[in-house]
């Protein structure tokens, strides 16, 4: 509506009913929503769950949420006293789409029977997995960028085995990185490996390239090489004298122990791929690496008495709680306050949308509400409808979700609210002229003057989301603009039409 006579007429620089999505609004939080219980909001331990239809609001309070947290980080510093929060945005449904498109190739089924294969199979556990692989990802890509924050973190994890294991793994199993991002990582994290390296070659210029290759293959495995010197040690006392030289006796024991090493490295290599591959079985969200990559990885970590349910229990997780503990520990050892979630739009995503597959969305909400998953805190999620269509009402959601825990909101807007709701875009959008009096600027209400009170209320009382009454509201003013009497205001039956087609298009 640029240079439209209506905007000049009423003092506004321009339509104060455009900005539709809350990521393309150019006006204050408090020209486009009722902030009410959320004014004043700050970074906290509480899990926030809202509900609403399509342009309740849900999106403008999640983009508030986050701005309050990228000030506080900006603020904070890695190691500092005033620790940032690390935070996860599962907001824009690419990431979502692409781990339910590997769950789907996980359950081998076709797009006609997703929906119902879905809400058989879908855990909290495969949500958390989510959550891990966009953390993996992010914390990959902030140790393999330049600066001092990259490096601080680096020597934290050298010092720290425990969680350099635990982000080892997490890197190998669950981030989107290629093969020579984590083989950088695993040069700088596992040094030790260089030292190996450099046996093999020292034994090469002494016995060949064979020997070589057996005894830095033996010392890749510690029991291999404890096997190796007992064996060693009898050859020496079976040499008879004359034969005792120092190339000699280490030639002996090292040809001896290449029969014993081999025997058992078969079976060990047996046992620590079945290992390896026991832990690459849960996770179904993200596409799993190479076996070999995986193993050696594991292999060159943890001991071969460290079994599958060890190394899960004590660096992973089974759990959905369990998994959000142990990566909440990695960050905050890394010099992080806490890990936050977020997520939004999720009937965004093809695989949840609610038209063609009803019952995904509900599924994937339902282990969303779980206390399990909800006591964390810090969690912040937005769905696209109320909690009776989704089905949370039920008793076992009840029970197993305990809102009464956790702060919860539907989103309903009354003609109250949503006649407020633009009367403050409308004063935002006005342009101040000091040459005038207060009384004098032109009022939302004079839009009005032709239309009765009863009409007003009953137009508005159709209205559910500031979404329609944003269409609503633009639509009226290009009827106006259109049928241009002079007066500039109104008509009820215009205000009728506006009304029908905002009902119309906000689907």
């Amino acid at each position: 509506m640029a240079g439209s006579k209506i905007l000049k007429h009423y003092a506004l620089e321009r339509n104060p009913f455009t900005d539709r999505t809350a990521e393309k609004s150019n006006l204050s939080p408090e020209a486009y929503y009722l902030l009410s219980d959320m004014e004043g909001f700050k970074p906290n331990d509480t899990t926030y769950l809202f509900f609403g239809k399509r342009g309740s609001g849900k999106t403008t309070i999640r983009t508030q949420m986050l701005r309050t947290y990228e000030e506080y980080n900006r603020k904070a510093t890695i190691g500092g006293e005033v620790k940032p929060h690390f935070v996860v945005d599962l907001c824009k449904p690419g990431h979502t789409t692409a781990c339910l498109r590997h769950f789907q190739d996980y359950l081998g089924c076709a797009d006609d029977s997703w929906d119902a294969r879905f809400s058989d199979k879908w855990q909290s556990a495969d949500l958390v997995d989510c959550i891990m692989s966009y953390a993996a990802t992010l914390l990959v890509e902030e140790m393999r960028a330049p600066g001092p924050c990259a490096n601080k973190m680096i020597d934290i994890l050298r010092k720290d085995e425990k969680h350099k294991k635990q982000f080892l793994l997490l890197a190998h199993m669950y981030a989107h990185a290629d093969y020579t991002t984590l083989a950088d990582l695993r040069d700088k994290l596992m040094p030790g490996r260089s030292a190996m390296m450099l046996a093999a070659t020292a034994a090469s210029s002494l016995f060949g390239t064979g020997a070589a290759l057996i005894s830095a293959a033996a010392m890749t495995d510690k029991r291999a090489s404890h096997i190796t010197q007992k064996i060693s040690d009898v050859c020496v006392q079976m040499l008879p004298t004359s034969l005792k030289s120092p190339k000699a006796v280490v030639g002996a024991a090292v040809v001896t122990a290449a029969g014993a090493y081999f025997v058992n490295q078969r079976r060990t290599n047996s046992y620590c791929a079945k290992r390896a591959q026991q832990l690459l079985n849960p996770v179904h969200v993200v596409p799993h690496r190479s076996l070999d990559i995986v193993q050696n990885v594991v292999d060159s970590l943890f001991a071969i008495a460290d079994n599958c349910d060890t190394i899960r229990s004590n660096y992973l997780g089974n759990s959905g709680h369990q998994k959000l503990e142990l990566l909440q520990n990695l960050v905050c050892a890394l010099g992080y306050q806490s890990v936050a979630v977020f997520g939004d739009c999720f009937d965004e995503v093809g695989l949840l949308d609610p038209v063609s597959y009803p019952g995904a969305l509900k599924a994937f909400a339902r282990e969303v509400c779980k206390n399990d998953i909800l006591n964390f805190g810090r969690l912040h999620f937005f769905f696209p409808d109320s909690r009776i269509a989704l089905d949370l009402n039920t008793d076992r959601v009840l029970k197993e979700a305990r809102f009464d825990r956790h702060f919860v909101r539907d989103l309903v807007w009354s003609r109250h609210q949503l006649e407020d709701l633009a009367e403050r875009r409308w004063r935002a959008c006005q342009a101040s002229d000091p040459s005038k009096n207060e009384d004098d600027t032109p009022r939302f209400a004079d839009l009005f003057s032709k239309v009765g009170a009863e009409d007003f209320s009953s137009s508005l009382a159709k209205l559910h989301t500031p979404r329609e009454l944003l269409i609503m509201m633009t639509e009226m003013l290009a009827r106006i603009e259109a049928h241009n009497d002079g007066e500039y205001v109104v008509a009820a039956q215009d205000m009728e039409i506006a009304v029908s087609k905002a009902a119309e298009q906000a689907l």
